[in-house]
């Protein structure tokens, strides 16, 4: 008997269990219907940088109902979508890869005297004011093309660049500029300060030297072409 009676209250259990677990309509109803959610979802998939106090904003306008961040949070991430910082640079594309792989293998047999003859310059800009201008963005998990979302870079003031060369012979003069680098900039730093890199090299030196750049946009743009086609001739 004793058995008989754990056997029957153990598949009572079970049954009421199965009850509770199946049982529709348990636990608080949502404020959003499924068609609400959709909406949501289809903004943010609109404006990936809307950010969820916009969505919040955007919910008690168009449904005149309240929620809260939590909320929007969790009917994004039931469409798998999530939220990281846009990269501040984008990534190298297949022909740009090419590139730079046959600009090694072209380089690769030069000895130490050739690159005894080669100038290299490059510059940075540190911004002062503004430096956390992140921008969060919003997009599905399994989207292939996410990374490929960079932020614009916009410097709203406040920033100082530096430029300088290195040489086989050191270090060249460090060169402060305002704001961002343009090319009449550049043209006037490589006019002030190039002279100073080709004293450096020895009178017996070849006088042909090679300048080399990033192909940044001042770097390449018409206006430096013509400068150095004309210093060239």
């Amino acid at each position: 008997m004793g058995r008989k009676a754990v056997d029957i209250t153990t598949k009572r259990t079970i049954i009421l269990l199965r009850a509770i677990a199946t049982k529709p309509g348990v636990g608080r109803r949502s404020k959003l219907t499924d068609r609400q959610k959709r909406v949501i979802k289809l903004q943010q998939v609109r404006d990936d940088t809307l950010s969820l106090n916009d969505l919040i904003r955007y919910v008690q306008t168009s449904f005149n109902i309240t929620v809260n961040r939590r909320t929007v949070s969790r009917i994004l991430n039931e469409f798998d979508m999530f939220s990281y910082v846009a990269p501040r640079k984008p990534r190298i594309n297949h022909r740009q890869r090419y590139s730079r792989l046959q600009w090694c293998y072209q380089h690769l047999s030069w000895a130490e005297n050739d690159w005894s003859n080669v100038i290299f310059t490059d510059e940075s800009n540190f911004e002062i004011l503004n430096r956390k201008n992140r921008i969060y963005i919003r997009r599905f998990r399994n989207d292939l093309k996410r990374f490929e979302r960079s932020q614009s870079r916009v410097h709203k003031g406040g920033g100082v660049g530096i430029w300088s060369y290195l040489t086989c012979h050191g270090l060249g003069p460090i060169v402060f500029y305002d704001g961002s680098l343009n090319s009449d900039k550049y043209i006037d730093i490589l006019d002030q300060h190039l002279p100073t890199a080709y004293e450096k090299f020895l009178p017996q030196s070849p006088r042909k030297f090679l300048l080399q750049q990033d192909n940044a946009r001042p770097h390449v743009s018409i206006k430096t072409q013509k400068y150095f086609k004309k210093k060239k001739d």
